[in-house]
């Protein structure tokens, strides 16, 4: 009896695990049958064109059969002779003009795709170089221009503006900065906007007219006698050229070096080949350090008098002269000067430009300071609290009052003249005084 009913409890475990596999296997079986795959896809979309500026077109994908069981695609565009984007909810988005071809393949299946070819038209590329360009033209204008509130500062018939009229011309600049960054601009709005900023500047050119600060020449007095003034010496390597008077004053002629000096017989001065004119110092005899000490205490005048002018410009462009041009005016920096690449001047024959510099002046290799419109170098002043070092090859231009030393590099000249507090120091330099 036991026997019958444990081989019957068998039989029935046996029977449900049967059972359970053979559900297993018929929803298994269930499953496969229920997966349906991609046959083809199709795009379609409100058009193949886009005409408008920036335009988009929102595609669809039709898939097929449509009880596939994935429904999803991935979204590419390809340029032809056009541009456009396109993101993974199907929106075209027009960037150049052309065809571009846009393409939707089944995730299911990366095989099967389909391609539309849409046509791109009426994108307005950039084409505000013209009117860009014209508004770098009028800011330097108006940052080169001094502006002046007082009518005692006016003389007529040169080159001025008054504040009202610079703040005109600014905002006529901030106008056309404003439409710059607007797009799209058709390229008769561009000519036309340029045309606007440049009678602006016409205007303001014609503003000028009413007058300007006189700017008053520095007096050099007794020191202007001189191209090369130093305290404490005058150094040269090279072949250095020197067109003009050299003075050393408290110091003896002991402290000037390699110009190879021939004392005058009138024992008030000696000359040097490397010197056209006449060579001065301390400890020469008859009336030379009488005539010295007035020479150093009028260049300490000059100086006193340059660094206590008004200054119609503070930190103009931070210090940084390179490529810069520059007008009548009285310029004030705080810290350093640099002159990287050519520095221009300009003024006419009468005008003055003075520059007041606490910190130091450094100018490039081969770099050059013109001046344009009859500007003459006796009538730019430089006047520098700390050292100045003129660069290989370069051509100074002006007068240099400087506080501490001063140093021309190799083959560097200047059309001026070099007042030092302390020393001189020339490599192969031409110095030649106007």
């Amino acid at each position: 009896m036991k026997i019958i009913k444990r081989f019957s409890i068998l039989k029935v475990l046996t029977m449900v695990v049967t059972f359970t596999l053979l559900l297993t296997i018929i929803g298994c079986t269930q499953t496969n049958v229920d997966n349906v795959d991609v046959t083809s896809i199709s795009i379609s979309s409100p058009s193949t064109t886009i005409t408008t500026h920036k335009g988009t077109i929102q595609m669809s994908a039709t898939i097929l059969p449509a009880d596939a069981t994935n429904q999803l695609v991935t979204w590419s565009v390809k340029d032809t002779t056009g541009q456009a984007t396109i993101n993974q909810t199907g929106l075209l988005a027009a960037e150049a003009d052309g065809t571009v071809t846009v393409t939707a393949v089944s995730k299911a299946d990366d095989t099967i795709k389909a391609d539309l070819i849409v046509t791109i038209s009426n994108q307005v590329m950039d084409n505000t170089k013209p009117l860009a360009d014209a508004i770098i033209v009028a800011s330097l204008n108006s940052e080169s221009t001094m502006v002046g509130l007082e009518a005692e500062a006016f003389v007529p018939e040169v080159q001025f503006v008054l504040a009202a009229d610079k703040t005109t011309f600014d905002a006529a600049i901030a106008v056309a900065q404003a439409l710059v960054i607007t797009t799209p601009l058709a390229d008769a709005e561009v000519s036309a906007a340029v045309d606007v900023l440049v009678a602006a500047g016409v205007v303001f050119d014609a503003a000028k007219q009413n007058g300007t600060k006189v700017v008053l020449a520095i007096d050099l007095a007794s020191a202007n006698d001189f191209a090369i003034i130093s305290k404490t010496g005058v150094s040269t390597t090279g072949t250095t050229v020197v067109i003009g008077n050299i003075a050393v004053s408290p110091v003896s002629a002991s402290y000037i070096t390699g110009f190879g000096l021939t004392m005058d017989s009138s024992n008030e001065f000696s000359v040097s080949s490397l010197v056209t004119g006449q060579i001065y110092a301390a400890d020469y005899g008859v009336g030379t350090p009488t005539y010295l000490t007035t020479a150093i205490a009028d260049m300490m005048i000059a100086y006193n008098d340059g660094m206590s002018r008004q200054a119609d410009y503070t930190e103009l462009y931070t210090g940084d002269l390179s490529g810069k041009t520059l007008s009548s005016a009285v310029y004030m920096w705080n810290n350093d000067v640099l002159i990287n690449t050519d520095l221009t001047l300009n003024g006419s024959a009468t005008d003055v430009v003075i520059f007041k510099i606490s910190g130091t002046l450094n100018m490039a290799a081969n770099t050059n300071i013109i001046l344009t419109g009859g500007l003459k170098a006796e009538n730019v002043f430089w006047l520098v609290a700390d050292t100045v070092a003129i660069g290989v090859g370069s051509e100074f231009s002006g007068v240099l009052l400087s506080m501490t030393n001063v140093s021309f590099n190799t083959g560097s000249s200047i059309n001026g003249m070099i007042y030092a507090q302390t020393s001189v120091s020339l490599d192969a330099v031409a110095v030649t005084k106007p």
